[in-house]
C-alpha cells in the first residue's frame, strides 16, 4: 500500500480538547467539524485521562459524517504515558476502567486502591485496546513484561508536527530493536496557531503558577508534568507530505481505522438499576401492591377515573421496562420517610399517580389535571426522569443509603463541568499575570456574575475589556497600560472555559454492573465517586439519572411542622392544607411573600398583585407565568389583564374554551399544546406531545422547512378531523405562538403547590416560619432583609444569650425568636461549647472561670448583648472584664474563684451605650439591627430632603417622589438600549422596587460597587395592572451632607 492510498490519509491521531480541563484550547465540537472541512473521514479523541468527552464528540462525528474512534491518553509514574485506543464495545468497557483506575488512584482516603496505578499492568489487563507510546523505556518496558501479545498492539509514536529529528531517530531505532511498529500520531488541538503566551496564560492558570513562571520551566524542561504543547489541525495533504518517506507511520493508523467500528453511544440500551423482589414475586407485582395501598392511603376509598389512570400508566411503565426505576426511587422516598426527612418529588413525573401513591410526588394529578403522556409514552425517546427535593440536611444521608443499598461500584454521582465566568476569568489572568491578592480581588469585583446583552452597552456584545474600560479601580493599579490591555484580553479569552468538575448537586445513577465499565469516573472532593459525563451525556450511556437535590424550602417546612407540634403538641399534616384560604389570598395579593418558596423575588411579588393571585391553582399559575418566555411573549400581560377583567377570557378556538377555562382562555401549560393537538386532529395525547416536541426543536434551530412540514401536517389531520381549513391554520399560529412560551405544568404545579403551602404557613404560623427561615436562610434576601420581615410581621427577635441560646434559632415560649451564638461573628466553637457545657452562670465572673472565652471575643458577645442576662450595663461589663484580664495578664488558668472575689472593681459611672451605637455594633457583629431598622437613624435628614416613607409609595401613583432605604437586592437586564436595572429598597416601613433605565443604570452601578449605607432615589411612581414602582431619574448615597436643592 503506498503513501499516496486515501486509505492511508483517513485517520486523524489525535484530536485534544478542553474537555482535558486546562490542557485542550477549544471545544471538542469544533475540533471534529474542523477536521471534517479539511477533509479527514476518522478522528481519535484522546483527551488527557478522560473520556468526558465522548458523547459531545460522538454527537459531532455523526453530524458531519466523521467515523469517531474514542481513545484517552493515560499516565502512571514519571509523567510516562501512553494513548489508548478501543475499537469495539469490549474494548470500550475497557478504556473506562483503564481510565477510571488511573483517576481513582489519584485521591487519599479510606476507599484508595491498596496498590499505586501500575501502568503497565493496567494495560495488561485491558488486551483489546491499542497502545501509543512516546516514551521508549515505557515501550521496552511493555514489551518486558507483557511479551509478544505486545507487538500486536503497541506502536511507537512518530509525531512529525511537534518533535525534533533526534527523538524520532531514538524512537525508530527503539522499534527496530523491539520488534515494535510505529504510528503517525501528534497531540492536535487547535484550529488555527495560539500564540505561546497564551498555551503559558492556560498552564499557569491548571498550575497555579504565573506566566512567567511557565515559560521558564517549559524554557528549561524541568518540569516533566508540564502540559505539552498542541498542534494546529493538519489537511490530510499535509499529513501525507509529512510522512511520505515512512509509509510504515500511515499504515499502522490505516489498520486501526480499518479495524474500529467507531463509537456510537446513542445505540446503548437503557440500564435499568436492579430491585430486589421476595421469592415468588416479580417486580410488576410488587410495584402494583405498593401503588393500589399508596392510593388507598391518599384517596381513603379508591375512584375509579384513579383505578383506570393507574392501570394505565402500569402498562406503560411495564411495557417500557421502567418498572425497577420506579421501585428504586419509590425506596428512596421511602426511607427519607422512614428517617424523618422531608422531601418532596417535582418534574414532569408529578404528572404520574404511580409517583403519587408510591409518595414520591405530592400533587394530585386527577385534581390537578396533569397529562401522564407529558412524563412517559412509548414513542418518547429520550429517558425520563424524576427529581426528589430533599431536606438540605438529611440529602447526604439518603445518598449514603443509596450507596449501601445499591453498591459503591455501581452508583456515582453526575459530575458537573465548572466554567469560568467573569469574575473567576479575571481572578485567574490576575493571578497568571503575578498581580496581588488585594489587586485580584478588586478587579474582580468590578465585574458582573455574568455577561449578558445587559453588561455591555449596546455597541455590540458585551467583553470584559469593553466593561472594565474605563473602570477608576481597574486603572489605578501600578501595571502599565500594554500590561493592562493583555491582562483584559486574556481574561476575556479565559472566558467560558472549563475549569473543573465538582458534583451535579443532586444527579445520581444505579447500573446493574459496575459503573466504571459503562462510563469513566473519578474521585471528587470528600472522596465521592463521580462520572466524567455531565448530565446532558450519561443519559446516551443507557444509564438513567436519579436527581436527589437538597432543598432549603422542603427542609423549612419540615422544621415549621417540628416548631408547631413543640408549641401544640399537634404535627400538622402539610398535605391537609387546604388550597383555597382567604388570609393567604390577601398574603399573595399584597405581594407580602419575602421568605415564601418561589415567591419572594420583586417580579414575582408584582406578579401575585397584578393577577391577584387567591387559591393554590393560582399560585401554579404564577409559577408559570413568571418565566422569561411569557414575560416577552406578552402571556404573563394578557393573562393579568384577564384576571382584572380588562379583557375577555376567550380562547382561540370554541372548541377550546372547556380546556382552556381554569387558564382564562390562554395556552399557558406545555400540556395544553397536547391537549389542543389531540382535540383539533383526533390523535392521542403522546402523538401530542412528539408534535409538541418537534415543534420545540424546529423553533430553537429556526427550521422553516420543518416548521412548514409540521403545519402542512397538521392541517391535513384537522381538516380530516371535520375543522376547516382557516380554523386549522389560526389554531397552528396559536401553537406556533405559544408553544414557545408554555410551561411544563406538573413541574409548576410541583413548585407552585409547596409554595402555597409555604404562603399558608406564613400567613397562619409567622413565628414557626420564620424562625425555620432563620434557621436555613432559604430565601435569596440578605438576612437583614428577613429581620426586618420580622419586626413588621410582630415577631420579636431576641439577642444571643449565653443561658437561653441554642445551636441554631430558637421559638420561645413568647413567641419570640432567640438568636444562637453562632451568629456573632468570630464566635469559636470551642468557646459556644463551653457555655453549653458550663451554663447556668452565677456570674460574669463565673462565665469567665468555667468557659474558653478569650477576653476580644467575650467582649464583642457583651456588645451585641449575649451577656445581658446579668442585668448590668453593657459598658459596666466592658469594664469589669477588662479589668480582670488586665489584672491576672489574660491568662484564664489564673481566673479563680478567690482571685475574682478580690478584684471586683465596679469602675467609675460610664455613659451607656446610645441606640444607634448598640445598632452598628449589631450590624457589624450579627449582620442585622436586631433592635432598631438602621433606617430610623436617618428620620431626620430623610425629613428634609423631603423624602417619604416606602410604605407610601403605592398612594403616590404618578407623582415624583423622593424616597430613601437600604438596598437588600439587585438585578440587571438586557434591553435594546442597553443594560437597565432594578433595586428593591427597604425602609422600616416596607419595600419598594426601583426602575433604573439605561440612560442611569452604568452609574447606578458605579455608586452601588462603590460604598454601601442607605441610597437616595428620586423618581416618578408607576403603577401597572395594581404593583407600584418608582422610575428612577437619579440615584445617590444617603450622606448626612446633602441637602434639598
Amino acid at each position: 500500500m503506498s503513501a499516496d492510498s486515501p486509505l492511508l490519509l483517513s485517520l486523524l491521531l489525535s484530536l485534544r480538547s478542553w474537555g482535558s480541563l486546562l490542557r485542550g484550547l477549544e471545544p471538542i465540537s469544533t475540533l471534529i467539524e474542523e477536521a471534517a472541512r479539511l477533509g479527514w473521514r476518522s478522528v481519535v479523541v484522546a483527551e488527557d485521562g478522560d473520556l468526558g468527552t465522548i458523547v459531545e464528540a460522538t454527537r459531532a462525528a455523526r453530524t458531519v459524517g466523521l467515523k469517531l474512534l474514542a481513545a484517552a491518553e493515560v499516565d502512571g509514574s514519571c509523567g510516562r504515558s501512553v494513548v489508548a485506543i478501543a475499537s469495539d464495545p469490549a474494548s470500550r468497557t475497557q478504556l473506562h476502567s483503564l481510565v477510571s483506575g488511573r483517576r481513582l488512584s489519584e485521591a487519599t482516603g479510606s476507599d484508595r486502591k491498596d496498590a499505586p496505578f501500575d501502568l503497565v499492568d493496567e494495560v495488561g489487563n485491558a488486551p483489546s485496546l491499542m497502545i501509543l507510546v512516546r516514551d521508549l523505556s515505557l515501550a521496552r518496558q511493555l514489551v518486558d513484561q507483557l511479551g509478544p501479545p505486545a507487538r500486536q498492539r503497541v506502536l511507537i509514536e512518530i509525531d512529525r508536527l511537534r518533535d525534533p529529528i533526534a527523538r524520532e531517530h531514538r524512537a525508530l531505532d527503539a522499534a527496530d530493536q523491539l520488534g515494535l511498529g510505529v504510528i503517525a500520531s501528534s497531540r492536535i488541538g487547535m484550529q488555527q496557531p495560539v500564540t505561546q503566551s497564551r498555551l503559558d496564560l492556560l498552564e499557569a492558570v491548571r498550575r497555579s503558577s504565573t506566566i512567567e513562571r511557565v515559560a521558564r520551566d517549559r524554557r528549561d524542561q524541568r518540569d516533566p508534568e508540564i502540559s505539552p504543547l498542541l498542534a494546529p489541525i493538519p489537511t490530510p495533504a499535509r499529513w501525507q507530505q509529512l510522512y511520505r518517506d515512512l509509509p510504515a507511520a500511515l499504515e499502522s493508523a490505516a489498520r486501526i481505522e480499518e479495524q474500529s467500528a467507531g463509537t456510537d453511544p446513542a445505540a446503548t440500551p437503557t440500564i435499568f438499576p436492579p430491585f430486589p423482589v421476595a421469592p415468588g414475586q416479580t417486580p410488576f407485582g410488587l410495584l402494583y401492591e405498593q401503588c393500589h395501598r399508596g392510593l388507598v392511603k391518599r384517596y381513603g376509598s379508591i375512584t375509579r377515573a384513579a383505578l383506570e389512570r393507574l392501570a394505565t400508566e402500569l402498562h406503560v411503565i411495564d411495557s417500557m421496562g421502567f418498572v425497577p426505576y420506579f421501585l428504586v426511587v419509590g425506596d428512596i422516598v421511602s426511607e427519607a420517610h422512614r428517617l424523618g426527612i422531608e422531601c418532596a418529588g417535582r418534574g414532569s413525573g408529578a404528572a404520574s399517580i404511580v409517583s403519587y401513591a408510591l409518595g414520591i410526588t405530592q400533587v394530585d394529578p386527577l385534581s390537578h389535571g396533569l397529562r401522564f403522556e407529558r412524563f412517559l409514552h412509548p414513542d418518547r425517546k429520550d429517558l425520563p426522569d424524576i427529581d426528589i427535593d430533599l431536606c438540605w440536611q438529611g440529602r447526604d444521608r439518603i445518598i449514603d443509603h443509596v450507596y449501601q443499598r445499591y453498591g459503591k461500584d455501581r452508583t456515582a454521582m453526575i459530575c458537573t463541568r465548572t466554567t469560568l465566568q467573569p469574575r473567576s476569568a479575571m481572578r485567574e489572568a490576575a493571578r497568571a499575570h503575578g498581580l496581588s491578592p488585594a489587586d485580584v480581588d478588586g478587579i474582580s469585583r468590578r465585574l458582573p456574575h455574568r455577561l449578558d446583552g445587559s453588561s455591555g452597552g449596546s455597541s455590540g456584545p458585551p467583553t470584559i475589556p469593553k466593561f472594565l474600560r474605563n473602570d477608576p479601580v481597574v486603572a489605578a493599579i501600578g501595571i502599565s497600560a500594554t500590561t493592562r490591555r493583555e491582562l483584559l484580553e486574556d481574561a476575556q479569552w479565559l472566558l467560558g472555559r472549563p475549569h473543573h468538575r465538582s458534583v451535579h448537586p443532586g444527579g445520581i445513577c444505579i447500573a446493574d454492573r459496575p459503573i466504571q465499565q459503562i462510563a469513566s469516573v473519578e474521585r471528587a472532593a470528600r472522596g465521592i465517586i463521580i462520572t466524567q459525563l455531565d448530565m446532558y451525556s450519561i443519559e446516551e450511556t443507557g444509564l438513567i439519572k436519579i436527581d436527589l437535590l437538597g432543598n432549603r424550602c422542603v427542609s423549612e417546612i419540615g422544621t415549621v411542622r417540628d416548631l408547631i407540634e413543640q408549641r401544640s403538641g399537634k404535627r400538622p399534616d402539610i398535605a391537609a392544607i387546604p388550597e383555597r384560604c382567604e388570609q393567604t389570598a390577601r398574603l399573595l395579593q399584597s405581594g407580602d411573600t419575602l421568605g415564601c418558596f418561589q415567591l419572594e423575588s420583586p417580579a414575582m411579588r408584582s406578579l401575585l398583585i397584578q393577577m391577584k393571585a387567591s387559591n393554590a391553582q393560582e399560585t401554579i399559575q404564577a409559577v408559570a407565568l413568571i418565566r422569561p418566555g411569557p414575560s416577552a411573549g406578552g402571556l404573563k400581560d394578557a393573562f393579568c389583564r384577564r384576571a382584572r377583567g380588562l379583557e375577555a377570557p376567550d380562547p382561540p378556538h370554541p372548541a377550546l374554551t372547556s380546556l382552556l377555562e381554569q387558564q382564562r382562555g390562554l395556552l399557558l401549560y406545555e400540556e395544553n399544546l397536547m391537549e389542543l393537538v389531540a382535540l383539533i386532529t383526533g390523535q392521542s395525547l403522546a402523538a401530542g406531545d412528539l408534535l409538541r416536541r418537534a415543534l420545540a426543536r424546529a423553533t430553537r434551530s429556526d427550521s422553516q422547512e420543518q416548521l412548514q412540514r409540521l403545519e402542512d401536517q397538521f392541517i391535513a389531520d384537522a381538516i380530516g378531523n371535520d375543522f376547516g381549513a382557516g380554523e386549522a391554520r389560526q389554531l397552528w399560529q396559536q401553537l406556533l405562538h405559544f408553544g414557545r412560551y408554555s410551561f411544563n405544568k406538573a413541574h409548576a404545579a410541583s413548585y407552585g403547590l409547596l409554595a402555597w403551602r409555604s404562603a399558608w404557613l406564613k400567613t397562619h404560623h409567622p413565628a414557626e416560619f420564620l424562625c425555620a427561615l432563620f434557621r436555613h436562610h432559604a430565601g435569596m434576601y440578605p438576612f437583614a432583609a428577613f429581620v426586618a420581615e420580622a419586626r413588621r410581621r410582630g415577631v420579636p427577635l431576641r439577642l444571643p444569650c449565653v443561658e437561653r441560646s441554642t445551636e441554631t434559632f430558637t421559638l420561645e415560649s413568647d413567641g419570640s425568636i432567640r438568636m444562637p451564638l453562632t451568629m456573632i461573628l468570630g464566635s469559636r466553637q470551642s468557646s459556644i461549647e463551653s457555655v453549653f457545657a458550663g451554663r447556668p452562670f452565677d456570674s460574669p465572673e463565673d462565665l469567665m472561670r468555667r468557659t474558653r472565652i478569650g477576653m476580644a471575643e467575650l467582649e464583642e458577645w457583651i456588645l451585641v448583648g449575649a451577656l445581658d442576662h446579668f442585668e448590668i450595663p453593657r459598658t459596666r461589663l466592658l469594664w469589669r472584664t477588662r479589668t480582670r484580664y488586665r489584672h491576672l495578664g489574660a491568662t484564664r488558668n489564673q481566673l479563680t474563684t478567690g482571685d475574682l472575689a478580690g478584684i471586683v472593681d465596679e469602675g467609675p459611672a460610664l455613659v451607656e451605650l446610645s441606640p444607634q451605637k448598640l445598632l452598628e455594633h449589631e450590624i457589624r457583629l450579627l449582620g442585622a439591627g436586631v433592635s432598631a431598622h438602621p433606617m430610623q437613624f436617618h428620620r431626620d435628614i430623610r425629613r428634609r430632603l423631603g423624602c417619604i416613607s416606602l410604605s407610601e409609595v403605592p398612594r403616590k401613583a404618578g407623582d415624583r417622589v423622593r424616597i430613601s432605604g437600604i438596598r437588600i437586592a439587585s438585578r440587571h437586564h438586557p434591553s435594546a438600549r442597553g443594560a437597565m436595572g432594578f433595586i428593591t429598597l427597604e425602609d422600616e416601613h416596607g419595600t419598594c422596587e426601583v426602575t433604573c433605565f439605561s440612560s442611569i443604570w452604568p452609574s447606578v452601578r458605579r455608586t452601588l460597587l462603590d460604598g454601601s449605607g442607605p441610597l437616595l432615589v428620586e423618581g416618578k411612581v408607576e403603577e401597572r395592572l395594581g404593583a407600584v414602582s418608582v422610575i428612577a431619574h437619579r440615584v445617590t448615597r444617603l450622606v448626612p451632607q446633602q441637602q434639598t436643592s
